[in-house]
């Protein structure tokens, strides 16, 4: 194989890394001592795919006056690019155009159009996967995350550059352990039996936090088993920058304080060619600034003692019928603090069938209890997708919620959209979903 092919053949990976790379020149200086590794090997990526592009050009001089010399700089310029580790670079984009009923908003009622910012049926995002093999069976491993709003391009959690994930690690037969900020084992516990996910309407509507489970200053393990997945993560200071709604900031790590914003999560799953089961539980310590919310119109608990704890335990399973599949499951909720203990059940049942090849639909219906604050609902969704290809769909979706008479559950998420307290809520959405 010639250099012009062999180089041809790398062109896509060359044109990401030059692209990520232009994403990394953009990082402001306060940020840089927390990703410098990541940059440094981009720099060190983007000096050798100059040396490679140097090299062809000479090779094209020289073939232009002596064309049978080109054969061993050809093997040179193959070891430089044998050399690059794989990077990817990746990201969604999605977003649409939402409706919503029967708001009120301090003195403002009525009805809303929109573009929500933070996502449509999954957040948008870019991001950069590096994986380099360094023994048989043994990877090095990073992930560098950036979660940004539809509708405005600001960067979400929080303002963080790579808010969703910035992690890096080694991934053994043992499993892959990892540092950084990630996720919760919660979200790994309920993925399967959850079928909506972080959809706009979903049990995100119900308990803000299940779309936005991840943690700052954290250890995690997380292994596959054959058909046994178990994972458990450890945070020393859960969310320095309070990017979870309503829940304040929890920064941790203070001398002296052993339990002050401490977070950890585990998961256990058992998943078979027809059905799955799975348990979960995300525990949470409180902190100087921290907040509880259970998102339906009570005002939010102080959660500011370190002894306070936030518990969120998760058991859940999923059944494919044919081409289609059914997921069910529980989220049970116990806020322990000196300001309350308030306790929620959540249960939900959802379904996703393809229609055609390009037609599927799914939805669910979720129920939440909390009988501490006397505040109940039921949300039930409605999705249908138009796939043009496996990277390019439109979809429309909508959903409704009824409240009990002291609550107020939004259907959708974001500011200022309750409905009045007992009042019922519809939204309807019409998006598209870009994969790259």
């Amino acid at each position: 194989m010639n250099r012009q092919t062999l180089f041809a053949q790398r062109r896509p990976l060359s044109l990401a890394l030059i692209g990520a790379l232009g994403l990394g020149a953009s990082v402001p200086a306060f940020a840089e001592t927390e990703i410098e590794a990541l940059r440094r090997e981009l720099a060190e990526q983007k000096a050798l795919i100059q040396s490679i592009l140097a090299e062809r050009k000479a090779d094209k001089a020289a073939a232009a006056s002596a064309p049978v010399a080109v054969a061993a700089p050809a093997a040179r310029s193959g070891s430089a690019l044998a050399a690059l580790p794989p990077v990817t670079f990746y990201g969604v984009l999605d977003g649409g155009v939402e409706h919503i009923t029967n708001i009120q908003n301090g003195t403002n009622k009525g009805s809303l159009t929109r573009v929500p910012s933070i996502t449509g049926t999954v957040a948008s995002r870019v991001g950069l996967r590096a994986a380099k093999e360094i023994a048989d069976g043994y990877k090095l491993i990073a992930t560098a995350e950036a979660g940004f709003n539809m509708d405005d391009g600001s960067l979400g959690q929080g303002g963080r550059i790579f808010g969703r994930q910035l992690f890096a690690g080694v991934d053994t037969p043992y499993g892959a352990f990892t540092f950084g900020r990630q996720y919760s084992m919660l979200l790994y516990g309920i993925g399967d039996s959850d079928l909506l996910g972080p959809n706009i309407y979903a049990m995100g509507s119900l308990d803000a936090y299940l779309p936005n489970a991840r943690y700052d200053n954290s250890i995690a393990w997380k292994g596959t088993f054959s058909k046994l997945s178990l994972g458990a993560t450890y945070s020393t200071g859960r969310d320095t920058k309070g990017s979870t709604p309503a829940s304040g900031t929890c920064a941790g790590e203070i001398a002296g304080a052993s339990q002050t914003c401490k977070g950890w999560s585990a998961m256990a799953k058992y998943d078979d060619a027809a059905f799955g089961v799975a348990a979960a539980i995300d525990v949470q310590h409180g902190g100087t600034g921290a907040t509880a919310s259970f998102f339906n119109g009570s005002a939010p608990v102080a959660f500011t003692a370190p002894g306070d704890t936030d518990t969120r335990t998760a058991l859940g399973g999923y059944v494919k019928l044919g081409p289609g599949k059914v997921g069910l499951g529980w989220l049970g909720r116990k806020l322990d603090a000196a300001a309350g203990n308030v306790e929620s059940d959540t249960y939900y049942l959802e379904g996703a069938y393809p229609l055609t090849t390009r037609i599927s639909l799914d939805g669910g219906i979720h129920r939440i209890l909390n009988k501490d604050q006397d505040r109940n609902a039921t949300l039930t969704v409605l999705r249908g997708f138009y796939n043009f290809d496996k990277d390019f769909s439109t979809y429309v979706q909508l959903g409704h919620i009824e409240n009990s008479a002291k609550a107020a559950y939004a259907v959708s998420v974001g500011a200022g959209i309750s409905p009045p307290a007992g009042g019922s809520q519809t939204a309807t959405m019409l998006g598209l979903r870009y994969r790259f």
